[in-house]
């Protein structure tokens, strides 16, 4: 009996796991000057799961993301992601969650990752202090 309930409450969060890193990729479309990092290199979109419907919430994450900064800053630019894929409702809104803690797992600026908190910088760590920089993240 338990193993029925085991592969019940499983089933799902596997389905969801398997969409969010193997989902259906987006086809690519011609390169957008919004897709452009600061360095002028392109923005992969949303790194590690498919795009859809919210590319444009990851490319204006990944523009905050380049340069780095606070631990609020960052903070406040993954609180901007999970509502803008929020904004876009549906299965989007579903998976937000999931979205908001890929991020503020895989996005520490310590990892030696392309996607860390500050990867358009040397600098691996926070900032003590903000940078004055406009930043904006709405699509």
């Amino acid at each position: 009996m338990p193993t029925k309930i085991l592969i019940k409450t499983a089933a799902p969060l596997a389905a969801m796991l398997i969409f969010l890193f193997f989902g259906v990729q987006s086809v690519e479309a011609q390169i957008s000057s919004d897709d452009i990092l600061p360095s002028g290199q392109k923005s992969d979109g949303c790194t590690l799961i498919a795009d859809g419907n919210i590319r444009d919430c990851c490319v204006a994450h990944d523009k905050e993301y380049f340069y780095g900064g606070t631990r609020k800053a960052r903070r406040n630019s993954d609180k901007r992601l999970y509502e803008c894929v929020c904004k876009k409702g549906g299965w989007d809104k579903v998976f937000a969650p999931f979205v908001w803690l890929g991020v503020r797992i895989g996005g520490l600026p310590f990892l030696p990752t392309k996607f860390r908190w500050g990867f358009g910088t040397n600098v691996k760590g926070y900032a003590k202090q903000a940078t004055p920089r406009i930043m904006t993240n709405d699509p």
